[in-house]
């Protein structure tokens, strides 16, 4: 018998171990992902009282370039056992979550596939790709930068998002991604830049440092880059919003009432930035 709800009891244990299993992260991150995202734990799918498989499923809202806003959730560790592939239990895990999130008032749901070749997965559950965005190698050139808050952080970039559609994650979460990376120099930070401030989410990892964002003017780009790079100490890979209808796209969303709103169909790209991949 399948069954489909939220993690309790020893449940949690076995989501903990199943999540271990296939992304490698340790259970003292999952439960500091589960308290700053707000959850108690995941969604999971149990056969015969077996956990299969979960994913974690934190609130976000999607803000529109008018100032629109929507509910939603986005799927994250999304899991299933290996002996379970195959079956088609992802796929009823995503359509109970989309349940979950329609009873809570929600209208859309959205995720960033772990590879591209997931992008085919989500799209025969209902998702279509979007939150485009660029990816750059920069070689580092110092400017002034400092850390800042997790609040100051979501601050700034709202700001610097001011007119555009993107994703919104709060304070918590822009906590999470700050923790995300233990090495010095990663986190979030604040660069003074020619055109005005830019904000930079770096993770200093030793061989392969990212920038996971970068939001400036756009005539601050090539300077906002160099910047976030000289952060990480090397050449870095950075991650900046798409322009102008370039880019590839980031992540995927499924609309949970039928077509996608008029203000979505416009312009159906948007913004997500921080995927905590």
């Amino acid at each position: 018998m399948l069954e489909l709800r939220q993690a309790q009891g020893e449940e949690l244990a076995q989501a903990e171990r199943l999540w271990t299993m296939v992304f490698e992260d340790a259970p003292d991150f999952q439960r500091e992902f589960y308290a700053l995202t707000g959850l108690s734990g995941p969604l999971v799918l149990l056969e015969d009282g077996q956990l299969q498989a979960m994913l974690a499923l934190p609130e976000v809202a999607l803000n529109f370039s008018d100032g629109w806003r929507v509910k939603g959730g986005y799927i994250y560790a999304l899991a299933t056992r290996p002996q379970a592939r195959g079956r088609g239990y992802a796929g009823q895990l995503l359509q109970y979550a989309c349940q979950v999130l329609r009873s809570q008032g929600a209208d859309c749901i959205l995720t960033v596939p772990a590879q591209p070749s997931l992008f085919s997965f989500f799209a025969k559950n209902g998702f279509a790709s979007a939150f485009y965005h660029r990816r750059v190698i920069a070689q580092p050139a110092a400017t002034h930068a400092r850390p800042i808050s997790p609040e100051e952080y979501d601050a700034l970039r709202e700001t610097l998002l001011a007119g555009a559609t993107h994703v919104v994650q709060g304070h918590a979460q822009m906590e999470l991604q700050r923790r995300l990376c233990p090495h010095p120099g990663s986190g979030l930070y604040r660069l003074e830049l020619v055109h005005g401030p830019g904000c930079a989410a770096v993770e200093c990892w030793p061989g392969a440092p990212v920038v996971k964002e970068l939001l400036c003017h756009p005539q601050d780009e090539a300077q906002g880059t160099a910047a976030a790079a000289a952060l990480c100490g090397a050449p870095a890979q950075v991650r900046l919003p798409a322009l102008h209808g370039n880019g590839q796209p980031f992540g995927a969303i499924r609309w949970l009432y039928g077509a996608a709103p008029s203000r979505w169909q416009r312009s159906p790209r948007g913004y997500l930035g921080l995927a905590f991949d």
